[in-house]
């Protein structure tokens, strides 16, 4: 499509791209989110068998990287996608 002064619209094909980076953010947001929750629920479990968190920290490491690796990992493929529907309309 032409607009009056002979450009070519591209708002359409912007829009694909720019969905795949605000998912990718929206997925990072959770990430944040989940690795709260997952230290809170760590603290919440030492509390409920009165042990140290500072004990058994591995355990509370590994619960919190099993909420954010899959949050970083889905996060990275929406924003990859996102480049390269930018990287094919830009050709």
């Amino acid at each position: 499509m032409e607009n009056k002064t002979g450009n070519v619209e591209k708002k359409k094909a912007t829009l694909p791209f720019r969905l795949f980076y605000v998912l990718a953010i929206v997925m990072l947001i959770y990430m944040g989110f989940s690795a709260i929750t997952s230290y809170q629920a760590f603290v919440d479990y030492c509390a409920s068998y009165q042990i140290e968190p500072g004990s058994e920290w591995f355990t509370g490491f590994k619960s919190i990287l099993a909420a954010i690796v899959p949050c970083l990992v889905y996060a990275a493929t929406l924003y990859g996608i996102g480049l390269l529907l930018q990287n094919s309309e830009n050709k």
